[in-house]
């Protein structure tokens, strides 16, 4: 693995010979790019994909004297707001629009070197990533949307068919931080979009548990 760069964005890649797919993963709040990296050792794909775990754009206090990275700010209301279930309905901020282009554009960029690319994240990285895929120009085989929800749901657009790509979606039914019933809604308004999507709710709370894994490697291997 090793760190490279595209414009502004930082990230870790690894990769194969003769790789002709792609996964991205966007890390959630207060983690880095390190977070989700051993996905590329720990998935068996059944042909060469080469991995890309991009670092987000922002410094944020998680601590004393500790720092994560971030897509976006949070305010302490959101974290009100999403720790019960609340609609997140507000227009999104200039700071977050300019986030979605700037992984727009390191997506469409991959978007030409491979023939597949999957693509998607954690918590905020999978928020980031359900706002992301109707603005590319070209179609991505597939999402990824582990511990997500429902934020600004009026940015959605009426999607063309070749659109309309499968998702896997995942959420930890005891989820402190982001309430499941707030993923129940994305999964809603991405399947009313005409998404089909696969529901893979666990016992659980704001993680990425094995059981989990094993249904997102069989999801993959589908699409690949």
């Amino acid at each position: 693995m090793k760190w490279e760069k595209f414009k502004k964005l930082d990230y870790i890649s690894s990769t194969q010979d003769n790789s002709e797919c792609c996964v991205v993963l966007f890390h959630g709040y207060g983690a880095d790019a390190n977070d989700l990296a051993s996905f590329a050792k720990v998935f068996n794909l059944g042909q060469p994909a080469d991995w890309f775990f991009p670092q987000g754009v922002l410094e944020v206090p998680i601590g004393p004297m500790m720092s994560g990275r971030a897509w976006f700010e949070l305010r302490v209301s959101d974290f009100e707001n999403v720790s019960r279930g609340d609609n997140l309905n507000s227009a999104m901020s200039p700071q977050t629009l300019g986030v979605i282009q700037q992984t727009q554009e390191f997506l469409n960029h991959l978007g030409k070197f491979y023939k597949k690319v999957i693509f998607g994240g954690f918590s905020q990285g999978a928020i980031l990533s359900s706002h992301c895929f109707y603005r590319l120009n070209f179609t991505p085989s597939a999402l990824l949307l582990l511990s997500g929800y429902l934020v600004a749901p009026e940015e959605f657009p009426t999607l063309a068919e070749e659109q309309k790509v499968p998702f896997f979606q995942s959420h930890g039914m005891q989820d402190p931080v982001l309430a499941v019933s707030g993923a129940q809604k994305l999964y809603d308004k991405l399947t009313d979009m005409g998404l089909k999507g696969q529901w893979s709710p666990f016992n659980g709370g704001h993680e990425i548990p094995m059981n989990t894994v094993a249904d997102l490697q069989k999801f993959l291997q589908l699409q690949l």
